[in-house]
């Protein structure tokens, strides 16, 4: 389990770590393969498939590079209509609680854009939690080393007292990039048995109270 004493801020990632969102995303992947001819895998192959960059991944099912934009902008609107639907986990907001009870600073660090990113949180009842939310300012879900770095910047984050909150290979990157500890959740986005065997055994957990 993880020591928390040893932390003073948490860098949460958003899409499936705190919000249970990964089987509407598979969702909008499904109808996108019927649009645009692409390879339609199961969702557990696709839960061990899937990796970001999304533009390389939409690649790898067939979609030609000039298309993403179209279906990353597609996926959005789509996604924008629906996610009224879905909710957190379930021991998220327990642990948003814990966490500031502990007097831990809290962070949102996310490929989501930045407006709609901060209408969900809000719809969620989840912002007094955050001491800032960071999304990107497009549609593109492109890396988030650099927007991490701002956030660092701006609040003078110390890496070595932070952990970060994910559920991606990317999430575990980003983590590198910054010099921050971080877990995996194998409940979002990315098979348990795929983020073990790229990110190690002892960063992967199936809940988050089986980390804390």
């Amino acid at each position: 389990m993880i020591d928390i004493k040893k932390y003073n801020t948490i860098i949460w990632d958003w899409n499936g770590t705190i919000v249970d969102d990964s089987q509407l995303a598979y969702d909008i992947y499904c109808e996108e393969c019927d649009l645009y001819n692409l390879e339609k895998m199961s969702w557990d192959e696709y839960k061990h498939r899937f990796y970001f960059p999304v533009k390389k991944f939409y690649e790898e099912v067939g979609l030609p590079p000039e298309k993403y934009a179209e279906v990353a902008d597609r996926f959005a609107v789509v996604y924008r209509n629906k996610w009224h639907e879905i909710k957190p986990h379930s021991q998220v907001e327990e642990h948003l609680q814990k966490f500031r009870n502990f007097g831990l600073s809290q962070f949102i660090l996310s490929a989501y854009q930045q407006k709609e990113l901060l209408d969900m949180v809000k719809y969620y009842g989840l912002e007094n939690y955050f001491h800032d939310i960071a999304g990107i300012e497009d549609n593109l879900a492109h890396s988030k080393v650099e927007r991490g770095k701002k956030l660092f910047e701006k609040h003078k984050i110390t890496p070595e007292k932070t952990l970060m909150i994910g559920d991606t290979e990317h999430d575990f990157e980003v983590a590198k990039e910054l010099g921050i500890d971080i877990i995996l959740l194998s409940w979002g986005t990315i098979s348990h048995e795929k983020l073990v065997a790229k990110c190690g055994e002892n960063l992967v957990f199936t809940e988050l109270k089986g980390a804390f």
